[in-house]
């Protein structure tokens, strides 16, 4: 299991977190699977209401074996800039050490 580490979740509903939980659950699975030494994520949440509508920014730190990923994301939807920071970080680990590739190679 990732150790998880979260900063601005305050400010999320019940059902929000909900939502959050199984995001999380689903792309830590897949991340987990694709970068084997993953010591700690942390997600740091903003909110900010420019001309009355709300928006988000997400942005999220993977540790492994002393080396770090970062990735961003901000949209006006919670649940799609989380989807985008996760498929970013996803696209990440695919840059560093190509996963597919090595997959299919074995195959």
């Amino acid at each position: 299991m990732i150790a998880l580490k979260t900063k601005g979740f305050d400010l999320l509903t019940g059902k929000t977190r909900d939502d959050f939980q199984k995001l999380w659950e689903e792309y830590s699975e897949k991340i987990g699977r694709k970068l084997k030494n993953i010591e700690s994520v942390r997600i740091h949440l903003k909110e900010y209401s420019p001309g009355g509508r709300t928006k988000f920014s997400i942005h999220v730190l993977a540790t492994y074996a002393g080396k770090s990923m970062e990735a961003d994301s901000v949209d006006w939807d919670l649940k799609r800039a989380f989807h985008k920071v996760f498929a970013k970080i996803e696209e990440e680990i695919e840059h560093k050490f190509h996963v597919s590739d090595q997959h299919k190679r074995r195959n």
